[in-house]
């Protein structure tokens, strides 16, 4: 082999990791650990994250845990149904539905005012959904869980606005681009506490078929999936479950960012960090050099006996207009992000809302479900063909000597 020419690259075996705190110690390799990340990977996990430092989120898993051990009767009067905003509780999932996760969760956002009524149609139908209340237990058992929940919010708040214009800057952009699309007084939200139960919970026969299902790259039943709406995702959870499409046909296992139990697990932990991830907005707005990826919670991967908590951040893009792709270097051949100029970008996050919580969507947004979500649901399999091919090819570029 020629001497100049570089081996293969070897597959990724870990998600790479970036350092907060060589922004200020070492900003160029910051950028640089940034970059290979986002373009190589799609996921990244930030070391060091303000506002996530290992006593916070032993906090925050406590109260949150707290929740969700709390009587079913006290969980239930904070169910999501409640309102039309789908904020609050939903219930476990059934473990004989076929699919390979059973969990329950609760949803929130920032504590607003409606701008309507609900069924006000004189309004954009996002206006409608992701602005109003939260819908709290009402009990005087978890006296820590709003205060925690608020705090968490502003702290995901903060660290997405801040980590989001660096990755701006990373792609040879003015960071200002990013406030065009996300106006930090004027949010939209999607976020959530998950509770995912492990195997234990499956009769014999359909732990055996959810094993099955898992041992597949592509099965259907297990949650595949790409995050469309946010520019970038943030998590932080207690337990081993999240993999990651990082080359083509390969899982790749992510850590856990707070301990909260004993034992020997599956994935590494990295106290104090925070899982990032590219969303479908990003992928287009960069043309696919920073693309999203897909990714899954695998079930098998929970202790016996235990359960996994993570608590994933959403932030949305305003929701009038264009996403229209930053301008910059390295752009010589554009590809496509699946995204499709011109659509009803607040429609579509609307939709993915009722389809996610369809006890919602049953009493309160049934006629506009049915007018909106084949639509919505060409736009997902759009997107999420654009993330598969955008992994093949990095796999190649992975897999491709370099000419040195």
């Amino acid at each position: 082999m020629n001497q100049n020419q570089n081996s293969a690259r070897s597959p990724v075996a870990e998600l790479p990791t970036v350092d907060w705190l060589d922004l200020a110690n070492n900003k160029q390799k910051f950028m640089g650990d940034l970059r290979h990340a986002l373009a190589d990977c799609g996921f990244l996990v930030l070391t060091n994250a303000p506002g996530f430092d290992d006593e916070f989120q032993q906090h925050a898993f406590t109260q949150v845990r707290a929740f969700f051990d709390a009587p079913m009767e006290i969980k239930k009067t904070a169910h999501i149904s409640n309102t039309p905003y789908f904020r609050g509780y939903t219930l476990p999932t059934p473990a004989d539905r076929g699919h390979g996760q059973v969990i329950e969760n609760f949803q929130y956002g920032f504590e607003q005012t409606p701008v309507c009524a609900h069924d006000d149609a004189s309004q954009p139908i996002h206006k409608r959904l992701f602005r109003g209340p939260n819908t709290w237990p009402k009990t005087d058992s978890l006296p820590g869980f709003r205060p925690l929940i608020e705090t968490l919010n502003n702290s995901y708040h903060q660290l997405t606005h801040a980590l989001s214009e660096l990755i701006v800057e990373s792609l040879g952009v003015d960071p200002r681009e990013f406030r065009k699309y996300f106006d930090f007084s004027e949010p939209d939200l999607a976020a959530s506490l998950n509770h995912n139960f492990s195997l234990d919970v499956f009769s014999p026969e359909a732990q055996e078929q959810v094993r099955q299902a898992y041992d597949e790259f592509d099965s259907p039943n297990v949650g595949t999936h790409i995050d469309g709406p946010p520019f970038i995702a943030l998590l932080i959870n207690d337990r081993p479950g999240l993999q990651v499409v990082a080359d083509e046909g390969q899982w790749v296992n992510a850590p856990v960012t707070c301990r909260t139990a004993p034992g020997d697990y599956p994935v590494s932990v990295i106290p104090g960090s925070v899982i990032v991830n590219t969303g479908g907005t990003l992928m287009h707005l960069s043309q696919g050099r920073y693309s999203a990826t897909l990714h899954r919670v695998n079930t098998t991967l929970i202790p016996a006996g235990q359960t996994r908590v993570s608590m994933p951040y959403f932030l949305l893009p305003k929701m009038e207009g264009d996403l229209i792709p930053f301008a910059g270097p390295g752009v010589e051949h554009p590809v496509s992000s699946g995204y499709n100029a011109g659509r009803d970008r607040g429609a579509n996050a609307c939709v993915n809302r009722m389809g996610t919580f369809p006890q919602v969507t049953r009493r309160w947004w049934v006629d506009e479900f049915k007018a909106l979500s084949e639509q919505q649901r060409k736009e997902v399999e759009s997107e999420t063909a654009a993330a598969f091919k955008l992994a093949r090819e990095r796999g190649l570029r992975r897999s491709t000597p370099k000419m040195g």
